[in-house]
């Protein structure tokens, strides 16, 4: 088993309440794990026993409706936490995460860290910003999102989004590549309407396609659509 190295990994911040020794025994007790694209970490209504944070990759949160329709309610990437809830509830996870490129995660176990909350009483307080920090980024995303724009507007605030979020590849083009279907769920709309923005786009000369990717050429032009 290879454990994580916490003491380098500076989107761990909440840690850093922790005493050394305290920070050893937890890292005695976690692992990484490599999770290839299209894997699902957990299920909703898990019952979680690890802290994922991951360390490279991306993946989304998502729930699925009575007729099995996904929904995606959340993208994760480099230094995000999942499962930080199950941390304070006895309640099953909410969503199911699923890897959108292969991803390492950090697994952190759940025994572990729930010791240093009943003992340390910043480090309680620093996990509860935490949450705050998780609500900051899901609001942002919903005025991204939002319901009343076009589905033009709010693509184009998804692809800014994503830049934003998860970086680019040294090529320049988008370095989480979201499948259409996957864009489609988010937005509310179908496939191939999203290929048809994407098109004109294209033809537009804000965004370049080729195999997939998506390359972002005038971010000053895709921000006039929101």
């Amino acid at each position: 088993m290879t454990t994580c190295n916490l003491s380098k990994a500076k989107q761990l911040n909440f840690l850093n309440s922790l005493s050394i020794k305290e920070k050893e025994k937890l890292n005695a007790n976690s692992e990484m794990c490599q999770i290839r694209k299209g894997s699902v970490v957990f299920v909703e209504n898990e019952q979680l026993q690890k802290l994922f944070f991951i360390n490279e990759g991306a993946c989304k949160f998502s729930v699925f409706d009575d007729k099995g329709k996904e929904h995606i309610t959340r993208l994760l990437g480099k230094g995000d936490l999942m499962g930080r809830r199950s941390l304070i509830t006895k309640k099953g996870a909410l969503v199911t995460a699923t890897a959108i490129s292969d991803t390492t995660l950090c697994c952190l176990d759940k025994s572990a860290l729930l010791k240093n909350l009943e003992r340390n009483n910043n480090f309680c307080i620093d996990v509860l910003r935490g949450f705050l920090s998780d609500f900051e980024d899901q609001e942002f995303k919903m005025k991204v999102y939002q319901n009343r724009q076009s589905i033009q507007k709010r693509l184009a605030g998804l692809l800014l989004y994503m830049r934003t979020k998860f970086g680019l590849n040294a090529d320049g083009s988008l370095r989480i590549a979201l499948k259409r279907e996957d864009m489609a769920n988010i937005l509310g709309t179908s496939s191939e309407y999203i290929i048809t923005i994407l098109t004109r786009f294209k033809k537009a000369h804000l965004v370049a396609l080729k195999k997939g990717k998506i390359t972002i050429i005038s971010d000053n032009q895709l921000r006039t659509f929101l």
